[in-house]
């Protein structure tokens, strides 16, 4: 499933359109259309998940095999990526998983 799809999927869930989504995560006309074919920045899809109340990862299908703790931690970590460029929130967002999954093989 796309990142589109899911975003289309829990918008239903949730009783409202990809225009109101759209327009209560402050995005620009249209933004969420345009993820049919276009990758959506990190900022973008940040403010769509705070409006629908997972993390960015759970609407691109990504981290799946976190739990809902893993998770949560993941989604706080990334409150401190203010003032990091994209390309550093990406490099920040795959080591914190990789440090995940160690320590989770540790506990096991």
């Amino acid at each position: 499933m796309t990142t589109f799809d899911n975003i289309k999927k829990l918008a239903k869930e949730h009783g409202m359109s990809l225009a109101e989504l759209n327009d209560k995560a402050g995005l620009g006309k249209r933004t969420i259309y345009r993820w049919r074919t276009d990758t959506p920045s990190y900022t973008s899809l940040a403010k769509v998940a705070k409006v629908l109340g997972v993390t960015p990862d759970q609407l691109t299908d990504q981290n799946t095999d976190l739990d809902s703790d893993d998770q949560e931690m993941l989604a706080l970590f990334r409150k401190s990526t203010d003032g990091m460029t994209e390309d550093e929130k990406e490099k920040f967002k795959r080591s914190f998983v990789k440090l995940l999954k160690v320590a989770k093989d540790l506990n096991s």
